[in-house]
């Protein structure tokens, strides 16, 4: 989703408005790739300022994650809005833009798709989970506790990971 920039930049016009809905399978930022469940849509505007060229858009859209739990993969939907200048890098004053967001633009136009890979990361949730209820894998045997039950016996596992230093350690908790 690449817009031209020219318009805004010769000062032919204010702003430039934005409305996409676009289906696209990946999105990758800083080696990490997130595959999307939804087409992405984008509404807003580029708007010419005092200051420069200011991106306000609101995205929303689908992507595919794992639980944290039990690692089925899940849908995790996402809104948010995205603000800040689009500045080339040439023109770049840090201080300036210390306050604001900026997006780093090397030419005429200004990949969307870039700038959502950008912020994508900042609002994407830490941890997923498929529901509240879920129970997770099994330690010991690794079997999903939402599907099926533990193969393991705890006790038969105890007796065989006891580190041999702190068997003895054991001994204290037994009950007779």
């Amino acid at each position: 989703m690449k817009v031209s920039l020219d318009k805004l930049i010769r000062r032919e016009t204010d702003k430039i408005d934005l409305s996409f809905f676009e289906k696209i399978d990946t999105i990758s930022y800083c080696d990490k790739i997130y595959e999307l469940a939804s087409p992405v849509n984008i509404k807003g505007k580029i708007a010419n300022t005092n200051k420069g060229l200011y991106l306000k858009v609101d995205v929303d859209f689908t992507i595919l994650d794992h639980c944290a739990r039990c690692l089925d993969q899940v849908e995790v939907p996402l809104e948010y809005s995205i603000e800040g200048f689009l500045v080339k890098e040439d023109n770049y004053d840090e201080d300036e833009f210390e306050d604001f967001d900026a997006f780093i633009i090397d030419d005429q136009e200004v990949d969307l798709i870039e700038i959502i890979g950008q912020t994508l990361e900042f609002n994407a949730p830490s941890a997923v989970t498929c529901s509240q209820e879920c129970k997770g894998l099994c330690q010991g045997c690794g079997a999903n506790l939402n599907i099926e039950g533990c193969s393991c016996n705890e006790h038969t596992n105890d007796e065989e990971n006891i580190d041999p230093r702190f068997a003895k350690l054991k001994d204290l908790f037994k009950t007779d």
